[in-house]
């Protein structure tokens, strides 16, 4: 019991409050300084949603620190227990519970957010439609099977698999529903391809390791893959390639393709016009809109997309977020790219801010009626009521 006591206090103490916020300043400082040399999302993934991380002072010495994962959970659990759970309960002071609640709210968001949030962009040219979402950064490896009488089920290895295939690892993936084992590697994370001889050429073409990119969207990784019993027998499979490796397996047609992993969403999307308009004398764009039309079923409604004006339907966010072709010239076929995010808790920092802003202007409220209150009491008041 003792023990559960000091931990408590420990966890709900003002010094815990200050050591944890002034280590997430560090973590927010290093992560922003580092990111001008990894890039957005690899500093992300290090700083902000690792428990712990491993920089090197003067590049040499490793020093383990908290990521902002681990250093926002303990800040919760201080907070929950100092500003909630141990502070005193009086009528003088709800604005203070109320506001440290928005600020728990907040926090909760991050994790609901993390762990359950969906981000990806759907890229259409005019007249096409889409019902699917394409991720920026995790690729997938799907093996269809083709033919008349086949429904196109597919079978897919997720990059966090493939990533294993690495460092002359070889790897074997099997399903009873396949006639043939897979096996992969190397797999490279970005890659080009090249002619060449040697072990890993096919039909006289390979590729070539390359570093990874700057910012992690726009590497095109490449795998090796072997089949047994199949023909043909092995090929090289690129993010970029535009036609499927197809093998067969006696009367049977499978299609291999290396993509961005996708997700399918309960409505479809068609680019009905695209609009843009540069800077005079320059080809930068000044703005860009993208009119839509959202079919679920026989419904069909119309929206425009534009810059800083995002569409919100059935829990999805749709934002203008490029287009292309790059030097489009007139009569070109343009594509506009829609960045498209789906987060159950997306209300939430509105109701954060507003309980915080509500339990602010509460205690500030009861603070100053008080002051006023002291003020009106005339001083010769104060000395009557001392002597009684």
């Amino acid at each position: 019991m003792k023990l559960f006591k000091g931990i408590f206090r420990l966890m709900a103490s003002y010094g815990l409050s200050v050591i944890l916020l002034v280590t997430l300043l560090l973590l927010v400082f290093m992560g922003t300084f580092e990111q001008t040399r990894i890039g957005l999302y690899e500093a992300q993934q290090k700083y902000f949603e690792s428990l712990v991380v491993i920089p090197r002072l003067f590049g040499v010495i490793p020093v383990p620190v908290p990521g902002a994962y681990l250093l926002l959970s303990f800040i919760f659990i201080n907070m929950l227990c100092g500003a909630v759970i141990k502070a005193p309960k009086r009528l003088s002071r709800p604005g203070l519970l109320i506001a440290h609640v928005g600020i728990l709210l907040l926090v909760l968001y991050g994790v609901v957010s993390y762990h359950f949030s969906l981000t990806g962009n759907m890229p259409l040219y005019v007249g096409d439609s889409n019902n699917k979402i394409q991720s920026y950064y995790d690729w997938e490896m799907r093996i269809t099977e083709v033919g008349e009488k086949e429904d196109g089920r597919q079978f897919i290895i997720p990059q966090k698999h493939l990533e294993e295939c690495r460092n002359g690892h070889v790897c074997i993936f099997q399903n009873k529903a396949l006639p043939f084992d897979v096996s992969v590697g190397p797999f490279y994370e970005n890659s080009a391809p090249e002619t060449g001889t040697g072990p890993l050429a096919v039909d006289g073409i390979k590729l070539k390791e390359m570093p990874p990119a700057h910012s992690v969207e726009q590497n095109i990784p490449g795998l090796l893959v072997q089949l047994s019993d199949a023909s043909p027998i092995r090929g090289w499979l690129w993010g970029m390639e535009q036609a499927p490796l197809l093998v067969k397996y006696n009367e049977r047609s499978f299609s291999l393709t290396l993509s961005r992993r996708e997700w399918s969403i309960p409505f479809s999307v068609a680019l009905e016009a695209f609009d843009h308009e540069k800077h005079p004398g320059t080809d930068l764009p000044s703005m860009f809109s993208s009119t839509v039309l959202i079919q679920e079923g026989d419904a069909v409604r119309t929206a425009i997309i534009r810059m800083n004006e995002p569409l919100r339907y059935r829990g999805y966010t749709f934002y203008q977020a490029s287009w292309g072709p790059a030097n489009a010239k007139e009569g070109d076929r343009l594509y506009s790219v829609l960045a498209v995010s789906r987060n159950p808790a997306i209300k939430w920092p509105v109701y954060a801010s507003i309980l915080i802003s509500f339990g602010l202007l509460f205690h500030y409220a009861q603070v100053l009626l008080r002051y006023l209150k002291r003020q009106s009491i005339k001083p010769g008041e104060d000395q009557e009521m001392g002597t009684q």
